[in-house]
């Protein structure tokens, strides 16, 4: 009943082993689907042939790819009723796609979504998403989807359970094939941000379920280093160019103020999120990627940090820049 799909996020060095840990927890006869997004060769290989032990599908291109046009790419193989989407820097427990199967079979849901841990390896208890709200008023739009952030899950456990919930995230989420394609194909110009919002707003406005399912657990491997040949996916994920797009597209499809509310908190992050690749590079790294950050976070002369960090990493991003629109996809 089931196609687990397998996207690339913002990197491609983790993605073998969070591919294993999927094949070695999905229910026997699920079907494999896994879209690689321009990775490194030996990176690429591999994953072919882990494919090829459980009959996978594997699509590769020779670019870097946006969440939403590698689920694209990936559906339109997909056969089964349920499809999954995960993330390859996602680790998920057992009985993890179970659980969530469970959740759309006795409450009829068309978007399931599991808890969703985060840390540097499997073992974290310490809570990314779990569950929250997406609403639009007054052409404002405001999200929670950092209930319980940061707690340990064992603390909380007692408060956790199966629940409607306005907003989950593309890290991991169970749709049912029937509303993928009533609701798609997903936006391609949603680059870096506002991908499972833009969908979840879909579903909210046209009465399908979406549920919480903490009964089905992954780990989003968060603060993992950045490798030098995932530096430059890393940099036009996150780049300005896409984080604004991605924004301003957001906001004139669901007619929201941009500068306001969502848009805005989303826009700084992502800002901070790109310097993440500092992390584990040496100390003048971590220093100048805190600098950025605070800058960012406070306001303090954001045009100029802004443009010298750009400049910074401009090499990296227009090497896939020019490798995308080789592809054909800019």
């Amino acid at each position: 009943r089931v196609s687990i799909v397998f996207t690339p996020r913002e990197r491609c060095s983790l993605s073998v082993r969070t591919l294993e840990a999927v094949i070695a927890t999905i229910p026997p006869g699920a079907e494999v689907i896994y879209v690689d997004g321009g990775s490194a060769t030996d990176t690429s290989d591999a994953l072919g042939e882990l494919l090829e032990s459980v009959d996978g599908v594997f699509v590769r291109t020779e670019c870097i790819l946006a969440g939403n046009e590698a689920r694209n790419i990936a559906i339109s193989h997909g056969t089964r009723e349920l499809i999954v989407f995960i993330e390859n820097d996602v680790v998920p427990f057992d009985d993890w796609v179970e659980q969530l199967v469970a959740c759309a079979d006795e409450t009829g849901a068309s978007v399931v979504g599991p808890l969703i841990l985060h840390g540097r390896d499997e073992h974290s208890r310490e809570i990314h998403v779990a569950g929250g709200d997406l609403e639009i008023e007054n052409g404002r739009m405001d999200v929670n989807s950092r209930e319980y952030e940061y707690q340990s899950v064992d603390d909380v456990e007692h408060l956790l359970s199966r629940r409607p919930s306005a907003q989950l995230e593309f890290h991991c989420l169970m749709m049912r094939a029937s509303f993928v394609e009533e609701a798609g194909p997903f936006d391609e110009q949603l680059r870096s941000l506002g991908d499972h919002e833009d969908i979840l707003l879909y579903a909210q406005r046209n009465g399908h379920g979406v549920w919480f399912e903490p009964d089905s657990r992954v780990v989003y491997l968060r603060n993992a280093t950045v490798t030098d040949d995932e530096i430059g996916f890393w940099q036009l994920r996150w780049s300005e160019e896409w984080n604004r797009a991605s924004v301003a597209h957001l906001a004139e499809k669901w007619a929201i103020d941009p500068d306001e509310g969502w848009p805005l908190r989303a826009r700084r992050w992502a800002a901070t999120q790109r310097t993440r690749w500092y992390h584990g590079r040496g100390p003048i790294y971590e220093v100048a990627g805190k600098a950025v950050r605070l800058s960012t976070r406070y306001r303090l002369t954001d045009p100029v940090v802004r443009f010298g960090e750009e400049k910074v990493m401009s090499r990296q991003a227009s090497v896939e820049r020019s490798r995308r629109v080789a592809a054909g996809r800019d």
